[in-house]
């Protein structure tokens, strides 16, 4: 047990995550403004905004997802920080605008809007679980922190760190997530270059010349060049673009920061913040799992991708570089288990609670129901983090079921609105995306690197165009409307 580095990570989490939870549970009893829990009264400046954009997609793919990757794809897998950039970029300049003009509270209240209320009931029922799918990856990459700085067993680091996660959100709501950011984002990078500075010094023998030689002779070479392997680049890299671009830039998790925004222009200047702060972050995370890889560590760690990193960090680096590290990745991590709580817990209260069952409900009523919730898939993500297959694969597949949303979106915003249309494009391409990977056919029909994101796009495009063209009662897009029209929708 690493007494010292288990006590540093659990002072600072109680320190930030409770501290800063009960200074603003405080100021918000005082409060009037509506949506204060989950949308922050709609106030959020331009760095609040941007950081926690930053960190709210900064989570357990960014971290030891990427580490893990670095077992078989090297250098490449600092491509998914890459396409988080890409994402960054669609959210605060396309479809983060576009929500908080609108001014919708939720992504199925804004599908309502345009195809109807049945369409809103059905995206609140697929969008909330895709989220707490996140969750469930962002459990796991918790577990695995706590493993690394403490050696407790994986079971007893995701009941501790789902705890913190879930204090990280429950006290006080969007407001807490929003300033915890702000401090998380400062020390998680000071705490990286201090981490990056340690392993030139304390990698042994000649450090990273020996890491690229040690590569180059396994005969994995092209694992130090970022374009490397072609197979890779359009297997993993440029399908993780449209995935990450197309899921977040349409669900609740990557646009509930934008709705809390305090106007759209607060939205696209986040962009100088969240790009860089997320989309660098990958690199250091894929140097660690190279370095890892080329000392032997996989081996050593049981033939584990995902313990590799963390078992070598603890072998290799002092203790107090581990206890930095630990904590940074465990801030950028809650980080993202507070909003894919948030989330679902948003949309249950505000769609299925609020408007299904009980539309009269007050502020007071659902924010009662989120924090019910917010536990509820916080104990739920603790118990099936244990049943999980690779992290960046199973985000990537989550992910392209965003991609027909993303789709019927722009049409329906842009163009024009069939509710048949998107309902079938949607079904299609998600019984597309689940046979695609489930049956095999992938290999079976010798098409490993066509990723089901491509399949799902040319479904998704196809059909939402010419279903959207030729069904009966189609209605002009939303923003061909007149205000009135707008308002009655």
């Amino acid at each position: 047990m690493n007494w010292g580095i288990l006590a540093f990570v659990i002072i600072y989490e109680v320190l930030t995550v409770v501290g800063v939870g009960l200074v603003i549970a405080r100021k918000n009893k005082h409060s009037v403004e509506e949506g204060n829990f989950a949308l922050a009264g709609k106030g959020l400046p331009t760095a609040q905004v941007g950081v926690t954009l930053a960190l709210t997609m900064l989570g357990s793919a960014h971290i030891w997802g990427t580490c893990e990757n670095a077992y078989s794809m090297g250098s490449i897998a600092t491509w998914f920080g890459i396409a988080c950039t890409v994402m960054m970029i669609v959210i605060t300049q396309i479809t983060g605008p576009w929500v908080r003009k609108i001014g919708t509270d939720t992504m199925p209240d804004l599908f309502g809007k345009l195809y109807g209320k049945k369409m809103r009931i059905l995206c609140a029922c697929v969008m909330g679980p895709l989220v707490f799918g996140c969750l469930c990856l962002e459990t796991q990459c918790i577990a695995v922190t706590f493993v690394a700085c403490t050696g407790w067993s994986y079971t007893v680091g995701a009941i501790v760190g789902g705890a913190f996660g879930i204090l990280y959100v429950l006290l006080a709501g969007m407001k807490e997530v929003s300033w915890l950011n702000m401090i998380n984002a400062v020390f998680m990078y000071a705490a990286l270059i201090i981490a990056l500075i340690a392993m030139f010094v304390y990698l042994p023998g000649n450090g990273w010349e020996d890491v690229a030689q040690n590569i180059t002779d396994s005969g994995n070479a092209w694992m130090l060049d970022i374009f490397g392997n072609k197979n890779l680049i359009i297997g993993f890299a440029i399908p993780t673009i449209f995935c990450t671009s197309m899921f977040q830039g349409v669900s609740q998790m990557g646009l509930q920061t934008c709705i809390a925004a305090k106007d759209v222009k607060s939205v696209k200047k986040s962009i100088w913040l969240a790009g860089p702060v997320n989309g660098l972050f990958c690199i250091i995370p894929a140097l660690l799992g190279m370095a890892a890889l080329a000392l032997g560590y996989y081996k050593l760690a049981g033939d584990s991708a995902m313990m590799m990193t963390p078992m070598m960090m603890l072998e290799v680096l002092p203790h107090w570089v581990v206890a930095l590290i630990c904590a940074s990745f465990l801030g950028a991590l809650l980080s993202t288990f507070a909003m894919t709580s948030l989330c679902p817990a948003t949309i249950f209260a505000y769609d299925l609670y609020g408007g299904l069952y009980k539309p009269e409900a007050t502020e007071k009523e659902k924010t009662l129901v989120m924090r019910i919730m917010i536990v509820i898939v916080g104990i739920l993500a603790i118990v099936l983090c244990n049943f999980q297959p690779a992290v960046v694969t199973t985000i990537n597949w989550i992910f392209t079921w965003g991609v027909p949303l993303f789709v019927m979106l722009v049409i329906g915003l842009c163009w024009k609105r069939n509710t048949t249309a998107a309902m079938i494009t949607m079904f299609v391409s998600w019984i597309a995306n689940i046979v695609w990977i489930t049956c095999g056919l992938q290999e079976r029909l010798g098409m490993v690197n066509f990723h089901q994101v491509y399949l799902c796009m040319i479904v998704s495009v196809i059909l939402g165009l010419v279903l959207t063209a030729v069904l009966p009662g189609t209605k002009p897009g939303y923003f061909r409307l007149s205000k009135e029209e707008k308002a009655a929708c």
